[in-house]
């Protein structure tokens, strides 16, 4: 059995090539500070890299927010924000609790759009891995 465990490490130095790198895929975090800690790492690099695009975390705050509770809602959500003509930049803040997320990404491929998600890996290692579009 082969164990595929990120490492657990210091994201700061690595997050500008995480960010910019489109062969580099995934960026792992400290144990100790968690998954939010990860992923404002990446949102504070994404707004020093592009500053005039949009960043989306999305949250369960996020959905209740924008009233979002199936996956075409996110959807008419994703194509409002992309109509504002601006890259938009989501972060994928865990297992968000609609159905089918993934699978109305597919409609954006092409689109001037870039979406990160963060989870916990095993060992409960914060690990934001980009999702090709």
């Amino acid at each position: 059995m082969v164990n595929a465990c990120p490492p657990q490490s210091d994201p700061r130095p690595n997050v500008a090539d995480f960010v910019s790198n489109k062969d580099n895929k995934a960026l792992a975090g400290l144990v100790v500070e968690g998954l939010d800690s990860l992923l404002q790492v990446v949102r504070e690099e994404i707004e020093r890299q592009e500053p005039d695009s949009n960043i989306v975390i999305v949250d369960r705050d996020l959905l209740s927010d924008e009233d979002i509770t199936f996956a075409r809602d996110l959807a008419d959500y994703i194509e409002r924000k992309l109509s504002e003509g601006k890259k938009l930049n989501l972060i994928i803040n865990g297992d968000i609790p609609v159905v089918g997320w993934n699978m109305i990404l597919e409609r954006f491929k092409g689109r001037n759009i870039s979406v990160y998600y963060g989870a916990p890996a095993c060992r409960q290692v914060p690990l934001c891995t980009k999702i090709e579009m």
